[in-house]
């Protein structure tokens, strides 16, 4: 009986474990994401403000936005454009027509 508490505790440990360590990568991945959504939404022409509380100022679907960021399959091109090493344009951002349309439109208002 001892061997099989043992056995037990050992396996309710690691499950302990690997639900904290997926808890862990999904969170780095989704700070990730946002803070590319956020740099992407300034290369198009939002101030950081704005971006910060685009829910409320800019009146987009952030859910439905950070939806398509996270699972954007251009995560490393995204990066690099970001970062000033790729030299193609933006386009193959999902969000890029809803960043561009809310930035025309805070300029209207402004």
């Amino acid at each position: 009986m001892n061997n099989v508490n043992y056995y037990i505790t050992l396996a309710l440990f690691l499950a302990g474990v690997v639900v904290v360590s997926i808890a862990a990568l999904r969170r780095r991945k989704s700070l990730a994401s946002e803070s590319r959504m956020k740099r992407m939404m300034m290369s198009c022409g939002i101030d950081e403000r704005t971006a910060r509380y685009a829910d409320h100022v800019l009146k987009l679907d952030m859910k439905d936005v950070r939806f398509h960021c996270r699972r954007c399959r251009n995560t490393g091109l995204c990066d690099r454009w970001l970062a000033g090493e790729a030299v193609a344009g933006n386009g193959f951002c999902p969000n890029l027509l809803k960043f561009k349309t809310a930035a025309a439109r805070r300029a209207r208002v402004t």
